[in-house]
């Protein structure tokens, strides 16, 4: 049996309700529910913990329906790590936009960090994207990038 298609994509967040502002309200995902599950053992067998209790947030992207997931763990309790990108099971999206320019300056006028500000992706001497690697409020790296040429061939 084969992998039929990508369902969804995940992030443990360390409180849904300011991760929805990011998704949500800056980047435009649109809410589907937020949900509280606990007391459910399957959950315990699925996750690997005792007695779990998370709120999770899904969000669908309203053009190509792309699934975002977001949860919080409230038991066990969320434990912040270092998010670097060269770490082994690190993991980004990467968000096609148009305005790579004015989404980046929306971003810093609401708080929200990035680690560099939007730059020319050039390959072969051609300039195929415009993107800037930002920062969602638990530092999980969220690319965009403006394509200008096909970036997935060169």
């Amino acid at each position: 049996m084969a992998v039929k298609m990508i369902h969804h994509h995940g992030f443990t967040v360390s409180d849904v309700q300011a991760s929805l502002k990011f998704y949500r309200d800056t980047l435009g995902f649109e809410e589907l529910r937020v949900s509280e599950r606990k007391d459910l053992p399957s959950y315990d067998v699925i996750l690997g913990y005792e007695n779990v209790h998370i709120v999770t947030a899904l969000l669908r992207h309203p053009v190509n329906e792309f699934i975002l997931e977001l949860i919080q763990y409230v038991n066990p309790p969320s434990a912040p790590r270092e998010q670097r990108n060269h770490y082994v099971g690190s993991s980004h999206c990467a968000y096609e936009v148009e305005g790579v320019e004015e989404l980046y300056e929306k971003l810093v006028a609401a708080g929200y960090g990035s680690i560099n500000p939007p730059v020319d992706v050039v390959r072969g001497g051609i300039t195929v994207a415009r993107a800037v690697y930002a920062l969602d409020p638990d530092g999980i790296s969220v690319e965009l990038f403006e394509e200008f040429e096909d970036v997935v061939t060169k």
